[in-house]
C-alpha cells in the first residue's frame, strides 16, 4: 500500500484527511481503552482459576494425622502435601484419584495452548512501537523492520512455535548477513522465546510433580457407637451355679472366698461340662470355628492373652478397640543338667534341682509306683505345699490346696521316636553337643525333658490396633490365688499335656537349651490359657473405632509450590503486557463514507492484526481488479481482511511465473505474468 497522506500533526486533534470522490480517511487521538482485554481476561481466568483451585484443594483436603498439621507450614515441615482426596467416602476404601495431578496436567496443556493468546498481547506492544517509529519518519527508519524481519515477526506473533523461534534466533545470530535488528524485532523474538520457555517450564514442573507424587495407604478411625461390640472377655457367671448360690446364701461373696466357686468342694466341673472341654480343645488346636484365640505378645515378655477367635464375624471390617481379658505368662528353666543321672546318663532324681518327686514314674495301669525310667510319661504338675498336684485329676484336695500366683509347676515330657539309628545322629546339633549342660533334654533312653516353671495369672486390659492388626498391653493386674487355681485346673487335669508335647517335639530335640525354654514358655502359657477358654463369655469392648482403609495422595512441596508460582508469574506477565499496551498512545482511524456513514477503528488494533496474521498483507497484495479503495484494510472481521467473493477472481494460484515463483490472483488479470513456457 502507498504510505498514507495523513502524517501526524503536532497540536491538532484531527489529522488532515485523505480524500477521494466518495470516502475520506483521517485519524484522531484516541482515549485510553481496554485494548487486548479479551485475551488478557482469558489468560488471567485460566491461570488464576487453576491457582485458586489447586490452593483450595490443597488446604481443604489435607490429612493432618499424617502431614503433622494443616496449612502450608505443616506441609513444608513434612516436605509434602498429604491429601485425603476422597474424605467424603466414609465406610469404604478410597480410590486415590490424585486429583492434583489432573489439575497440574490440565494447567500445563492450557498454558501451552494460551501462549499464542499471550503473544497477541505482545503484538499490541510491538505494534505500538512500530506505529511510533513509523510516525517519526526518516529519523527512526533504522528502528523499522525490513520486509523479511516483518515476515519473521508475523510468524513469531502468530504461532510462537519452536520452528518460528528457531528461525528468528538463527536470523538474529547471523549478524554479518542481515540488516540491523530494530528494537521491536528484538522484543518480539525475546518475548516469544521467553513465553515458550515459560510454557515449557510449566510442563516440566508438571512432569516433576507426576514423578514425585504417590499414593499412600492409611487407616481412618471412625467412632462406632451404633452397636455394642462383644470383643472383650469376662468370666461366665453361670458356671457352677449351685456352688455360687450356696456361698451367697451364707452371705459370702463367692469371688472373695478362699476357694473360687468352680473349685469349691469339687474340681471336676470342667469334665462335667462338655461345652467347656470342647471349647478348650478348639482353642488349643487353633481351629477356624473357635470363638476365642490365644496369642502371645513378644513385647510383653511372651504374655499370652485371650482374644476373639476366627468365629467372631466382623464382616471383613477392622476395628480398633480396648478390651478386658485374661493373661498368663510362664518362665521355665531346664532341670535336666541339674538332676542326678545314672551311668547311662538318664535322669533318676531331681532333688538337687528342688523337685524331689521328679521324675514321676507310672505303670501301665496308671497306679503310682516307683519303677524303671522306661515308664516316664508326659505330665504337667502343679507344686502345691511340696506336693505334685495333677497326678490323677487336678487337685487331690481342692478345698485345701490352691496354687499360688505365680504358681510353681513341674513338667516332664518324653518322646518315643520311631526313627531308626543312633539318637545322636538324628536329633540335630543340640543332641550332638558334648557338653550336657547345653542340652534341654536327656538323649537316653529316649529324648526326655524336665523343667520347672513359674506361671503367673493376670487380669488384663489390651488394645487392638485394627490398622496394623496388632495387640498392645495397656494394664496388667495379678489374679487372686483362688482365680489362679481356677485357671490352672484344666492344665493340672492334663488337658494341655499332649498339645504341649506335640508343639515342642521338633524344637526340644534339635535346638539349644535357651531356645527350647523360650519355646516352652510360649507354648505352656498359650495352651494353659486356651484350655480355660470355656470359662469365658464375650463382653462389651470400649472405645470401638471402625478402621477405614484410605488411600492418600502425597505431593512434594517443591513441585507444587513451583507450579503455583509459575502460574502466578504467567498471570502477572499477561497483566503487565496488557497494562503496557493500555497506556500506549493510540489513534482512531476514521472512514467517512457517503453510502455507509462514518466508521472508526483503533490503529493499534489494526497494527496488532497485521502482526499476528498474514491475512491483511495477503489482502493488500492480492486485491481483486479495480478494488483500490482499501475497505478491507480496516475490516473488523478476520475474513474481511482479504477478498472472499464467490467469483472465480477470488481464487489464487501458486507456481512459476515470468516473474519467478509465487502466487497470483485470477482476478488481477494482466498484473500477474503468465506461466513461462518450458
Amino acid at each position: 500500500m502507498d504510505r498514507p497522506q495523513n502524517s501526524p500533526s503536532t497540536d491538532t486533534d484531527e489529522k488532515a484527511p485523505a480524500q477521494s470522490s466518495e470516502r475520506r480517511w483521517f485519524s484522531r487521538p484516541r482515549e485510553h481503552r481496554l485494548v487486548g482485554f479479551v485475551p488478557t481476561a482469558i489468560v488471567l481466568t485460566i491461570t488464576l482459576v487453576f491457582v485458586t483451585t489447586i490452593v483450595a484443594f490443597l488446604l481443604g483436603t489435607q490429612y493432618a494425622p499424617v502431614q503433622g498439621g494443616r496449612g502450608f507450614k505443616a506441609a513444608i515441615d513434612h516436605k509434602s502435601f498429604v491429601l485425603n482426596e476422597d474424605k467424603w467416602r466414609t465406610g469404604s476404601s478410597s480410590g486415590g484419584h490424585l486429583r492434583v495431578l489432573t489439575l497440574s496436567a490440565l494447567a500445563s496443556h492450557l498454558i501451552s495452548d494460551t501462549s499464542s493468546i499471550l503473544m497477541t498481547l505482545v503484538a499490541y506492544r510491538v505494534g505500538a512501537q512500530w506505529l511510533r517509529v513509523s510516525r517519526e519518519g526518516e529519523s527512526q527508519i533504522a528502528e523499522s523492520p525490513t520486509a523479511f524481519q516483518y515476515g519473521l515477526i508475523v510468524r513469531l506473533m502468530g504461532s510462537s512455535s519452536i520452528s518460528a523461534i528457531g528461525e528468528g534466533c538463527v536470523y538474529a545470530a547471523r549478524s554479518r548477513a542481515r540488516h540491523r535488528l530494530p528494537r521491536l524485532f528484538k522484543q518480539a523474538l525475546g518475548m516469544s522465546l521467553g513465553i515458550w520457555i515459560f510454557a515449557r517450564l510449566v510442563g516440566l514442573t508438571d512432569l516433576w510433580l507426576h514423578t514425585t507424587s504417590k499414593s499412600i495407604l492409611t487407616q481412618d478411625l471412625i467412632l462406632d457407637a451404633s452397636q455394642t461390640h462383644m470383643f472383650a472377655a469376662k468370666f461366665n457367671e453361670t458356671i457352677c451355679p449351685a456352688q455360687r448360690a450356696a456361698l451367697q446364701a451364707e452371705g459370702t461373696d463367692p469371688d472373695s472366698h478362699d476357694v473360687y466357686p468352680c473349685a469349691f468342694e469339687f474340681d471336676m466341673f470342667v469334665q462335667e461340662d462338655d461345652s467347656m472341654s470342647s471349647t478348650g480343645f478348639s482353642v488349643m488346636a487353633n481351629e477356624s470355628y473357635s470363638a476365642w484365640n490365644v496369642i502371645t505378645l513378644a513385647d510383653a515378655a511372651d504374655l499370652a492373652i485371650l482374644v476373639p477367635g476366627p468365629a467372631v464375624d466382623t464382616s471383613n471390617i477392622s476395628y480398633t478397640y480396648i478390651a478386658s481379658t485374661f493373661a498368663i505368662r510362664a518362665d521355665c528353666n531346664s532341670l535336666n543338667s541339674l538332676c542326678t543321672k545314672d551311668a547311662t546318663n538318664a535322669t533318676t532324681n531331681c532333688t538337687a534341682a528342688g523337685y524331689p518327686q521328679l521324675p514321676h514314674f507310672t505303670t501301665n495301669s496308671s497306679d503310682t509306683v516307683v519303677s524303671s525310667s522306661n515308664q516316664v510319661d508326659d505330665f504337667i504338675f502343679g507344686v502345691v505345699n511340696g506336693q505334685l498336684a495333677g497326678i490323677d485329676l487336678g487337685l487331690d484336695d481342692p478345698d485345701s490346696l490352691m496354687v499360688d500366683n505365680p504358681a510353681t509347676m513341674a513338667i516332664q515330657l518324653r518322646w518315643n521316636s520311631r526313627v531308626e539309628g543312633d539318637t545322636k545322629n538324628v536329633y540335630g546339633s543340640a543332641a550332638k553337643s558334648n557338653n550336657p549342660t547345653d542340652l534341654a533334654i536327656d538323649t537316653y533312653p529316649q529324648p526326655t525333658l524336665y523343667a520347672g516353671c513359674q506361671v503367673s495369672f493376670f487380669n488384663a486390659s489390651v488394645r487392638l490396633d485394627g490398622a496394623r492388626n496388632a495387640w498392645s498391653l495397656l494394664n496388667l493386674t495379678s489374679a487372686s490365688s483362688a482365680f489362679s487355681t481356677n485357671l490352672a485346673l484344666p492344665t493340672l487335669q492334663q488337658y494341655a499335656t499332649e498339645h504341649l508335647a506335640s508343639n515342642l517335639f521338633a524344637t526340644a530335640k534339635s535346638r539349644p537349651k535357651d531356645e527350647v525354654m523360650a519355646a516352652l514358655n510360649q507354648h505352656l502359657a498359650r495352651l494353659m490359657l486356651g484350655a480355660t477358654a470355656g470359662y469365658f463369655e464375650p463382653a462389651p469392648a470400649t472405645d470401638v473405632y471402625l478402621v477405614v482403609p484410605t488411600l492418600l495422595g502425597q505431593y512434594g512441596v517443591a513441585p507444587v509450590l513451583t507450579l503455583i508460582s509459575l502460574l502466578c508469574l504467567y498471570a502477572l506477565l499477561a497483566l503487565l503486557v496488557f497494562l503496557s499496551s493500555w497506556w500506549t498512545t493510540d489513534e482512531t482511524v476514521v472512514l467517512s463514507d457517503e453510502s455507509f456513514g462514518a466508521q472508526e477503528k483503533s490503529m493499534l488494533a489494526l497494527a496488532q492484526a497485521w502482526l499476528t496474521s498474514p491475512a491483511p498483507l495477503i489482502g493488500a497484495a492480492l486485491r481483486r481488479a479495480g478494488d483500490q479503495d482499501g475497505m478491507q484494510s480496516v475490516s473488523g472481521r478476520f475474513s474481511g481482511r482479504a477478498y472472499e467473493g464467490n467469483q472465480n477472481d477470488a481464487r489464487v494460484a501458486i507456481g512459476l511465473t515470468n516473474e519467478g515463483f509465487g502466487i497470483w490472483s485470477h482476478g488481477t488479470g494482466p498484473k500477474i505474468a503468465g506461466v513461462a513456457e518450458v
